[in-house]
């Protein structure tokens, strides 16, 4: 059951990330494990993906969660997704 709600959030996380990537002119699909500042993501992204996030789970995302390491792909954003819900 936890691979079906993992597989749930990476879903729904893509989604987000799209809609803040979408702003990059359609860079095409995102992979699960893209790297996400490779892709032109900005810090200034990073935060609109951080919000859009939280608000997609109904979550609050802890300071010592808003790393680099965190947000560094769909995969681990849907990991740390997974750990807070």
């Amino acid at each position: 059951m936890l691979d079906r709600v993992s597989d749930q959030a990476t879903k729904r996380v893509g989604a987000v990330v799209a809609e803040v990537m979408a702003k990059h002119g359609g860079i095409g699909a995102i992979t699960p494990d893209a790297e996400l500042g490779r892709l032109g993501l900005t810090s200034i992204d990073m935060v609109e993906l951080m919000l859009g996030i939280e608000a997609e789970f109904d979550i609050a995302i802890p300071p010592s969660e808003i790393t680099l390491q965190s947000f560094r792909s769909v995969s681990a954003i849907s990991s740390l997704v997974t750990r807070l819900v």
